[in-house]
């Protein structure tokens, strides 16, 4: 019985990883009241969840909002964009199928790729950003890389995020239930699955020992007061020893 209490027990990891879904799940509702903060809440979501794929245990509220804190600024501006983009694309096809004639509906296929280049640079940006340090225009570039580079997986995220839209749309009050209870962490952590490979694939090394200390590092004031000291070992006020006969 003590045995099944034991951390590294499979029910005991598989339960604990549950909880932190549920508790990661409950901030990311948390944050995205708001809607402008969207992009801050994904990015945090995707660095919970890919944490746990790596096996760790993280203290979920203080990292949740400690990396929502730290990329808030950088998330929120890409959010904007992007979002601002999708509406905008969004807003024409709804011209294109009530305000022009049927015979021009042909040209919304241009907009329906522009709009999945724009959820494929989404679906890898703040996955992104949680894990690397780089500026917005580095971030949409290696987005849209990994997305070309990966199709199999970008469809895939495209496939469950329409097909999640779809039974929302017919069952909203169970889906939107089932969602804020465990639903956006759980579909986080199955699209971390793919991502942490894609990223580990790319040649990333994905660790979150942030405060790991490196034995051999020895900081630079404290090379010149060993070096000081050293010097003043042969005499406590500093002065050199005077030469006897």
């Amino acid at each position: 019985m003590a045995s099944f209490f034991s951390q590294k027990h499979p029910a005991t990891i598989f339960l604990t990883a549950v909880c932190n879904l549920i508790f990661v799940n409950f901030c990311f509702v948390l944050t995205c009241i708001p809607v402008i903060t969207i992009g801050a809440s994904l990015t945090a979501m995707n660095r919970i969840t890919i944490k746990i794929l790596l096996g760790e245990n993280p203290h979920v509220f203080n990292e949740y909002f400690r990396c929502f804190k730290d990329n808030f600024k950088q998330s929120t501006i890409l959010w904007i964009i992007l979002a601002g983009i999708a509406g905008f694309f969004c807003w024409e096809v709804y011209l294109i199928n009530t305000a022009l004639d049927p015979q021009f509906g042909w040209t919304q296929y241009a907009i329906y790729f522009l709009l999945l280049a724009v959820f494929s640079c989404m679906a890898y940006a703040f996955p992104i950003i949680a894990w690397f340090e780089e500026n917005n225009r580095q971030v949409i570039k290696n987005s849209l890389l990994l997305s070309l580079a990966n199709i199999p997986s970008t469809i895939f995220f495209a496939i469950i995020t329409i097909a999640l839209g779809l039974v929302t749309y017919v069952y909203p009050v169970m889906v939107m239930s089932i969602m804020c209870f465990l639903g956006f962490a759980l579909v986080a952590l199955l699209e971390s699955v793919f991502l942490k490979r894609i990223f580990e694939k790319a040649g990333a090394k994905l660790t979150s020992d942030e405060d790991e200390i490196d034995d051999d590092y020895v900081p630079e004031d404290a090379e010149v007061a060993a070096e000081d000291e050293d010097e003043d070992d042969g005499d406590p006020d500093g002065k050199e020893p005077e030469e006897t006969e």
